[in-house]
């Protein structure tokens, strides 16, 4: 089980890198991170959307995240992994500093993942990803001025 929890903590790691290499401009890494779902696998942003299946899941993290934000650096932390055979479910906090790309301003995002995992031929796959934003504010007001701007 100990191997389960850090294979899922290595995924999640993994993420991290290859969302903030996609709206860097490296498109391909939009593409390895859908190709770590599987194929009925889904993800809700919120106010940004629900993308499902991989053609959702492309158009979300090759176009729709690099053409709002230009930077990002996801940070993850307070895993809570809970595993069931061949079935997980993660939980996260997020922190990503970031500048949104129409504005050219610097910005927090926060809030928490849920995730739910299936163990796929050895390998560990999101099944779902739901991101629940706490707050979204300037870098230069911060939260407690300004908890929500829009992107």
């Amino acid at each position: 089980m100990l191997e389960d929890i850090e294979a899922i903590k290595r995924l999640k790691a993994l993420y991290c890198h290859l969302v903030d290499d996609a709206v860097a401009g490296d498109a391909s890494k939009a593409l390895e991170l859908v190709s770590l779902f599987t194929d009925e696998g889904w993800a809700d942003f919120g106010d940004f959307g629900r993308f499902e299946k991989k053609d959702g899941l492309t158009l979300f993290f090759r176009d729709v995240v690099p053409g709002l934000l230009s930077y990002t650096a996801h940070m993850v932390h307070n895993p809570v992994i809970d595993i069931d055979g061949d079935r997980a479910r993660g939980r996260w906090y997020f922190e990503v500093p970031s500048t949104l790309k129409a504005a050219g301003m610097a910005g927090w995002l926060q809030g928490r993942y849920d995730e739910q995992f299936v163990k796929v031929d050895g390998r560990w796959l999101w099944l779902s990803i739901t991101a629940r934003f706490e707050y979204a504010t300037p870098f230069d007001q911060g939260w407690a001025k300004v908890k929500m701007f829009s992107l």
